[in-house]
């Protein structure tokens, strides 16, 4: 078991940094070397990750990724709250997407989205990681809710620096245990502060709701 803690332990990290080098890794787990190589030697026979030939760093491979999106597309989260994403859309004029929540808590992942016909639009999200300490609007909202703020917790962002804001409010499921979040994002011109409070959060609490309770949530 310990064995299989220590690979999935690298394949994270390489899912965070994007790829690294076998000195890299074993400083940043504090793993030896030797077996850091003989890790990334049985995944690279096994296809998951790759090995970059100029700078000789490992990264996750396709079919890695491939894997992981056909876990993510299958799970219950996602597949109930494309149908809702779309709605919201529709109905905000915005892009919208849906975070969820990793096991160990510490960090939120981009599953999917529903982007505006505008053309002026903010970068897509899907695939993305944050940290839960990050100022990503889903992941504010999911941390308040892990501090036990009940309900539909809703949380913003407001970044005049990147021109982005939006909102978010998190998803519970059938035990009440906050899972992940849905959210919008658009140009900060398109929403303002005052238009998140009013018009976007009541969207997005029905949003969240809807898809709580299609998880079996009740209150």
């Amino acid at each position: 078991m310990r064995s299989l803690q220590k690979t999935l332990d690298v394949l994270d990290l390489l899912m965070e940094k994007g790829a690294a080098g076998v000195t890299e890794i074993s400083n940043e787990l504090n793993l030896n070397k030797n077996n850091v190589f003989r890790i990334l030697v049985t995944l690279e026979e096994h296809r998951l990750v790759e090995k970059e030939e100029e700078t000789e760093k490992y990264k996750l491979s396709t079919a890695c990724v491939i894997l992981g999106y056909g876990f993510i597309h299958k799970h219950p989260l996602t597949k109930l709250s494309i149908p809702v994403l779309k709605s919201l859309r529709f109905k905000l004029g915005e892009s919208v997407n849906l975070a969820m929540l990793d096991e160990k808590q510490q960090f939120i992942i981009y599953v999917a989205s529903e982007e505006t016909i505008k053309p002026v639009k903010v970068k897509p999200r899907v695939g993305r990681r944050f940290g839960i300490n990050s100022q990503v609007s889903s992941a504010k909202a999911i941390k308040k809710a892990l501090r036990g703020e009940a309900g539909f917790v809703f949380d913003y962002e407001h970044d005049d620096k990147k021109g982005i804001s939006g909102g978010a409010c998190v998803i519970r499921d059938y035990r009440g245990r906050p899972i992940g979040a849905v959210e919008v994002l658009a140009p900060i011109y398109r929403i303002p502060l005052s238009k998140i409070e009013e018009d976007v959060k009541p969207l997005l609490e029905d949003a969240a709701l809807d898809i709580s309770l299609k998880l079996g949530y009740w209150d």
